[in-house]
């Protein structure tokens, strides 16, 4: 997925506000953009929705209703994916305070007087 022009931003953004349910294109046409766009014609996002829909931005249901595109069920974030044995971080080394502070205190022309409560 890539950027978004402004018009794809502000549409977006619109159905943002409903993370859930599936908004028909005449709502979007009429909720986004310029009236006079809806006024002349009252589907005018489709083409918009159907590019947003083929970069992955948005989904659609069969009566031609549009949702931003929710993530996956399996999809965890960082600080779950912590707390669960088993699960692979990837490449990512986890620095806890006391390897911080033992590699202080054992750190060549390192001061004694260091504190210890960062």
């Amino acid at each position: 997925m890539g950027t978004l022009n402004p018009i794809e931003q502000q549409i977006h953004d619109y159905l943002k506000r409903f993370p859930i349910i599936f908004v028909s294109v005449t709502e979007v046409s009429k909720n986004v953009g310029h009236r006079k766009w809806f006024n002349a014609d009252r589907n005018w996002a489709r083409p918009i929705l159907r590019r947003l829909e083929m970069d992955g931005w948005v989904e659609s249901n069969p009566f031609g209703e549009y949702r931003l595109t929710r993530p996956s069920e399996d999809a965890t974030t960082f600080r779950q994916a912590l707390g669960m044995p088993g699960m692979t971080l990837g490449n990512t080394t986890i620095i806890c305070e006391d390897d911080v502070t033992e590699t202080l205190e054992n750190s060549p022309g390192t001061n004694q007087h260091l504190r210890k409560d960062f």
